[in-house]
């Protein structure tokens, strides 16, 4: 969202008829807590506080607002860092409270390289960690700069479990419809007059690709919450364990914790046990609203899971990963390097395939705004 105009545009989303209940849901909140704060663009920020502001009624007691984050791990894909937003200073003033006790990594050196890294240094500590993680080869989850040697990297995974003929990939069907949460003011629109380049836009950055590679074995993401009462959810990772007689993937996830009451058959269940589920997985709706004609909503349909050798650097930022491999000698944004070494917290399980001094460095902005605010 690029929006020069917070406040009007608050006022609009606002008026509009799916906005009401919404509104008055925030009127409601008295507090609202911001977790990675360095991702959120400093336009998304000012229409979030004008939105809580405006829903609320004349003497209705005040919200706060708490953020948290590191500015100099990954920045938005777009738009400025939030604490150069118009409320940031009214609401938080110009102090921060630095919390200084690392939780997720526990040993000396492995904490104190990760603090030159959040600046942008490529200390003598910093080079000996990486040279020490170096490794060829290996089986784990990689992180990787780029979505193309994501996709590269998985299918060279998948011909390496499946080098014979497997089945037929899984391909998305595209369409449009009218958006269920359109603006009833508007006309209705003419679904006929949609492009595939506007719907195709509207797409591009969905979870899901048009086409999923797969074979039994393979390593999976679910992408969706369809399974939510299973206790299965957007980041459940497991493996493609079958096919159904109609073609259906069925996945399984281990060391998942079963309610006793889960019955196969129900719930899309195919077959589970104390610590494992199997559930099918045929294709589902993802939406995404069309921005060149308001009320259209782009629709894909596909499987709801993704494979898993390999993410990007921006998909795993706030995960902790029991261990990774990381691949960024090719690493192009501030932060990427910091945020790829620390989601591992041990130095034992972070392997390192590629790394280049050059590529890590911090966000500027971010390094000054650390070093001149007051801390609290």
């Amino acid at each position: 969202m690029q929006c020069a105009y917070p406040v009007a545009e608050a006022a609009r989303l606002l008026a509009e008829d799916r906005w009401k209940p919404i509104g008055r849901n925030l009127a409601k909140i008295e507090m609202l807590l911001l977790d990675e704060i360095s991702m959120v663009p400093a336009d998304n920020l000012d229409v979030l506080y004008e939105i809580m502001r405006q829903a609320r009624r004349p003497g209705s007691p005040p919200f706060v607002m708490y953020t948290f984050g590191d500015f100099l791990q990954l920045r938005p894909t777009t738009g400025k860092l939030a604490f150069t937003a118009r409320c940031w200073r009214p609401v938080f003033g110009q102090g921060l409270l630095e919390l200084t006790h690392v939780h997720r990594q526990a040993q000396p050196e492995f904490v104190a390289a990760l603090q030159d890294a959040r600046f942008g240094q490529c200390t003598p500590a910093v080079q000996k960690l990486m040279d020490e993680c170096t490794v060829l080869e290996c089986k784990v989850l990689q992180l990787m700069p780029r979505h193309e040697d994501v996709d590269a990297h998985n299918a060279k995974c998948l011909r390496r479990l499946c080098p014979s003929r497997r089945l037929d990939d899984f391909f998305a069907v595209d369409s449009v419809k009218l958006d269920p949460n359109r603006s009833r003011l508007l006309h209705e629109p003419d679904l006929r007059k949609v492009s595939i380049y506007s719907r195709d836009a509207a797409l591009m950055d969905c979870v899901v690709p048009r086409r999923v590679q797969h074979c039994r074995g393979a390593r999976f993401l679910l992408v969706c919450n369809i399974f939510l009462s299973l206790g299965l959810f957007h980041g459940s990772i497991g493996h493609l364990r079958d096919y159904d007689a109609d073609g259906t993937p069925v996945l399984r996830f281990e060391n998942h914790q079963v309610s006793p009451d889960t019955r196969a058959g129900t719930h899309g269940v195919r077959d589970a046990e104390e610590e494992w589920i199997e559930v099918f997985c045929p294709p589902v709706d993802f939406d995404a609203r069309v921005l060149y004609h308001p009320g259209v909503a782009g629709v894909r349909r596909q499987v709801p899971f993704v494979l898993w050798w390999s993410i990007t650097v921006h998909r795993s930022q706030s995960s902790t990963l029991s261990e990774a491999v990381l691949d960024v000698g090719q690493a192009f944004g501030a932060g990427m390097v910091l945020a790829a070494m620390s989601r591992v917290s041990d130095k034992e399980n972070m392997h390192v395939r590629s790394f280049c001094g050059s590529r890590l460095f911090a966000d500027p902005d971010a390094v000054r705004f650390y070093r001149e605010s007051p801390r609290w």
